[in-house]
């Protein structure tokens, strides 16, 4: 499971969403910088990268 946190947002901070993926095994939490919610909007192309990573 990928868990994937922008940096910035307060709705779903990354220390929340280290959390929630702690209650999947293996899941692997990514913090995009600079991000809020909205990370596919604020740097599409870092989370493209991101998403492409994991699923490799």
């Amino acid at each position: 499971m990928l868990v994937l946190a922008g940096e910035v947002d307060l709705n779903s901070p990354p220390p929340a969403m280290a959390e929630y993926g702690g209650l999947f095994p293996r899941a692997e939490l990514v913090v995009q910088p600079g991000a809020g919610h909205f990370p596919w909007l604020d740097d599409p192309a870092r989370f493209v990268a991101a998403v492409g990573a994991f699923l490799r």
